[in-house]
């Protein structure tokens, strides 16, 4: 291998539209340039998934008029054409509209800032600068995203594989798992009031779990590999809450379980070795995505736990199958919605008032935001109707001490 070949490397995107731009100095006439700023879109909006169509839905009007496509780092795109007027360029950045038509850019009057446009014989300057700029944001983002991507490897850790579960399983069945039990409140919320515990949920914490048992790896990156584990994990939880000391923490719990466990033998041990006045009013959460893969196994489980005087949590349920969710007919007590930032934005959109009416058909104290870690999840659930939280800023906000009248006159 020559030298050359040696040192070549693959031009970035900004680097190729620079190199393009710098060079089309006397090659201006007909020549359009039009940027999408996809980076103004919510996160959810800018996934791998999502580019790709974009791209896909401009490939036929590349083809039209030799248009150079330029991917970039921020998740914007510019289009460069030869021959082509603003006009016909139009009609497709329509169709990229119309694929985020529910984002909130475009749910105001002016939604101009998701184009900038170029025509060269005239903007010729501001494209050769535009195409600068986005080249040295690239070298920037580059030297910081390095440490940050190695930050976030060591973080996220080395992916599982099936060589690894009879390794797993092993320590899990003679690890002392007391140490990584954990619990988190269940909560009511009424702005202006410090939340009030309604219920704890008891679950192992799968990070302490994966730096205990295998360091360095991320025990949930397979979706697979994870359900099994946890299947292993549901063993282990019912076999430690059969220890008579333990019994006060069932009062108020819910227990995080799969439906093939509440039909194993474990659980009829565990059922056997304690009562209803031992384990109060004990809530089991059962994956929402067991309902569907399993559904005879569901509703045999359902009708089991009622009878043996057990509360039921659907668990892990998406807030746009909220819709579909009919709690007479599944028979559960509790449902909780998984929080994540679009839900803000679609409470406030055109799906509000369908999630909002599905949230009352449901029972507005029946329906638990979880995983609620910003005042962003208190603000949809409010503007939802709904009123039980559970997440990492409930924590923090039981454990801020409020003043008492008395406290703030003195100080």
């Amino acid at each position: 291998m020559n030298d050359w070949n040696k040192d070549a490397r693959v031009l970035t995107y900004e680097e190729l539209l620079l190199d393009f731009a710098t060079r089309l100095d006397r090659h201006r006439a007909g020549r359009v340039a039009c940027e999408l700023h996809l980076s103004l879109l919510r996160p959810y909006h800018q996934q791998p998934h999502h580019l790709r169509i974009v791209r896909r839905t401009l490939e036929p009007l590349a083809r039209r008029y030799d248009a150079g496509i330029y991917e970039l780092h921020n998740r914007n795109l510019i289009i460069l054409t030869k021959g082509a007027a603003a006009t016909d360029i139009e009609p497709y950045v329509s169709q990229v509209r119309a694929l985020f038509s529910e984002d909130p850019l475009f749910l105001g009057a002016d939604d101009s800032r998701f184009c900038s446009w170029y025509g060269l014989e005239r903007d010729y300057d501001a494209l050769l600068m535009r195409a600068r700029q986005l080249n040295e944001d690239r070298k920037a983002a580059q030297e910081t995203g390095g440490a940050q991507d190695a930050m976030n490897r060591l973080v996220g850790g080395t992916a599982i594989r099936p060589t690894h579960l009879e390794q797993i399983e092993r320590a899990i069945e003679h690890a002392d798992l007391a140490n990584i039990l954990r619990r988190q409140d269940v909560c009511a919320v009424i702005p202006g009031m410090r939340p009030e515990p309604m219920f704890h949920e008891l679950y192992f914490s799968m990070y302490y779990l994966a730096q205990t048992l295998l360091p360095g790896h991320n025990v949930t990156s397979d979706d697979f590999l994870f359900r099994h584990l946890t299947r292993v994990l549901d063993r282990r939880m019912l076999s430690l809450m059969t220890q008579r000391e333990l019994f006060p923490m069932l009062r108020t719990a819910a227990l995080n379980l799969n439906v093939r466990t509440v039909l194993s033998a474990e659980f009829m041990e565990f059922d056997k070795a304690t009562n209803i006045k031992d384990r109060g009013s004990l809530a089991i959460e059962l994956p929402a995505l067991d309902i569907m893969n399993e559904p005879n196994e569901y509703l045999f489980a359902r009708d089991f736990l009622k009878e043996r005087g057990y509360k039921i949590v659907l668990d892990g349920v998406k807030y746009l199958n909220l819709p579909l969710i009919d709690r007479e007919w599944l028979g559960f007590d509790f449902v909780k919605v998984t929080w994540t930032p679009s839900l803000l934005d679609d409470a406030a959109g055109q799906r509000g008032e369908a999630l909002k009416a599905s949230i009352a058909k449901i029972g507005r104290d029946r329906v638990v935001l979880c995983r609620v870690d910003s005042e962003d999840g208190l603000k949809a659930g409010e503007a939802l109707g709904v009123t039980l939280y559970q997440g990492r800023l409930i924590d923090a906000m039981n454990a801020v001490k409020l003043k008492s009248p008395a406290a703030g006159a003195a100080s």
